[in-house]
């Protein structure tokens, strides 16, 4: 709708990605201060967040050009290199990039906060991701397939008002955040990426059927919709997983 913020070309996706990933960070850095870690330690943090978003930008670019790529093959076209982004591909970068700069930075210098970033991270991502939605209307990518309806919305380039998928999207996270939020300062609950990777799995699941920008399909369902599904499975072993890393963490604590 308005992707040329300040008569910058794109600048609108990139305004509300820097948002996001501002107010992501403000969140997480409150979070760490309730639990008591220390204001020294914020920088380093800062620089790990620094690291993890340029990875996860990359991973957004190049999941995009997969989509692309697969696009192609089902079509029998020349895949273009695009500029585009995937969330996906931001967050299966990103999450790695995180925990080896935590581990082999992070760590040098300050005291284990891990058990406190899991409880918060989630909430950060999907903050940050609802802005990021934002950028996607504005820059009119993301859309929804055509509609009648009274929410529809008429985007330069179409002649059909389409469904602002991105706004509904949006919405979702916003709320989705608000939840973990809630978990997290309420009862500092030690699941909320469980709660993270099921919810939005499913919503975006349920959300492609009513995408309308083609990226190729497989036996029906997008490239997307098959990282949701192995987005809710993992939830399964993860839960274990991240029960046994509770124990361990609490049982040195008591030492």
């Amino acid at each position: 709708m308005y992707p040329n913020l300040f008569g910058i070309n794109g600048f609108s996706m990139v305004v509300m990605i820097f948002i996001g990933v501002i107010a992501a960070t403000v969140l997480l850095f409150f979070f760490l201060k309730k639990q008591g870690v220390p204001k020294s330690s914020f920088l380093d943090m800062l620089i790990v967040i620094v690291g993890t978003m340029l990875m996860g930008i990359i991973g957004t670019i190049l999941f995009e050009n997969m989509y692309e790529a697969i696009k192609a093959a089902i079509y029998h076209t020349i895949p273009k290199w695009t500029w585009g982004m995937t969330f996906y591909g931001g967050l299966i970068f990103g999450v790695p990039t995180f925990i080896l700069i935590y581990k082999f930075y992070y760590l040098r210098h300050n005291d284990p906060v891990m058990k406190h970033v899991l409880v918060i991270a989630p909430a950060c991502i999907s903050l940050g991701h609802a802005f990021g939605r934002i950028g996607c209307f504005l820059s009119g990518c993301c859309y929804g397939i055509e509609t009648d309806s009274n929410i529809g919305v008429l985007f330069p380039g179409h002649t059909h008002k389409v469904l602002p998928t991105q706004l509904i999207e949006c919405v979702f996270l916003f709320l989705l955040a608000a939840l973990l939020i809630f978990t997290a300062f309420k009862w500092n609950f030690l699941y909320n990426f469980i709660i993270y990777l099921s919810f939005y799995g499913i919503f975006r699941f349920i959300i492609e059927f009513f995408r309308g920008d083609e990226r190729g399909q497989l036996r029906g369902l997008s490239p997307s919709q098959y990282i949701c599904i192995i987005a809710v499975l993992i939830t399964v072993p993860l839960y274990f997983y991240l029960k046994k890393y509770f124990a361990t963490r609490l049982e040195s604590e008591a030492q």
